[in-house]
């Protein structure tokens, strides 16, 4: 199961430079025991950011496991204000929304709804990648897809998404027909990451088989997020569906 918290914060003045933060509060709210589990994942079966929407600020937290959801959105459903220890601010929370999407309506939707060539993508924080060691930081298909198909596959109990061949195909398969980016810097406690945010479209050429799977893993990267440091903050994305003509 996915599911989403949103938490309307009672402040006009932060943003996204305080995602890292706003993990730190998330790991005080819950299980200490699991916590630890989950700093020694590789792939964590959460995501969280900060977004501006309808000109307010909103803390989403996501997860991808019934676990997940119990040790993590269960508790923070409960808190009625977050704690920035730094600063000793007290900002409260003036709205819950709750979302969920069984696994089940991802793959009915792959086997039995059309899926259209053209697919736009939103990256709503700073979002990169790591290759070889090194930061990219522009969305390259191989790795968007890549990213998305292992966070898929960790926590899947129904397909299993690490398949080179599979991954050549969507690649071979696909191209940016259309951008509108920018480099914007993410800061960490001692360092700051460089990302990009913005918008693309991806059109998927040959079958439409392959555009589904693109759709399917676009829409499960809605909660997982894609690329690195998605735990703090980074790589949120959207996927905007286009209305049929």
């Amino acid at each position: 199961m996915y599911a989403q918290l949103k938490l309307e914060l009672e402040a006009d003045d932060i943003d996204y430079k305080k995602s890292s933060n706003l993990q730190g509060i998330l790991m005080e709210n819950i299980d200490t025991e699991y916590a630890g589990i989950l700093h020694g994942n590789q792939l964590n079966p959460y995501s969280q950011c900060l977004i501006r929407e309808n000109g307010k600020n909103i803390w989403c937290i996501k997860t991808l496991t019934e676990e997940a959801y119990e040790q993590i959105i269960q508790p923070m459903s409960e808190v009625k204000s977050v704690v920035f220890k730094k600063s000793g601010r007290d900002v409260g929370v003036t709205k819950w929304q709750m979302d969920r999407c069984e696994e089940r309506e991802l793959l009915d939707e792959f086997y039995d709804t059309s899926c259209p060539k053209y697919l736009d993508i939103q990256f709503m924080t700073p979002t990169a990648f790591k290759q070889d060691g090194r930061y990219v930081i522009y969305p390259d298909l191989r790795l968007i897809y890549g990213s998305l198909m292992r966070k898929y596959s960790a926590v899947s109990g129904e397909l299993d998404m690490i398949d080179e061949d599979l991954l050549n195909q969507l690649v071979d398969h696909s191209s940016i027909t259309r951008y509108r980016l920018q480099t914007i810097l993410f800061p960490m406690e001692k360092t700051n990451i460089t990302g990009f945010v913005g918008n693309i479209s991806i059109r998927v050429h040959g079958p439409e088989t392959l555009a589904r799977y693109v759709r399917l893993l676009l829409r499960f990267g809605e909660f997982s997020g894609v690329g690195i440091k998605t735990g703090m903050g980074m790589g949120a994305m959207r996927y905007n569906r286009r209305e049929p003509k």
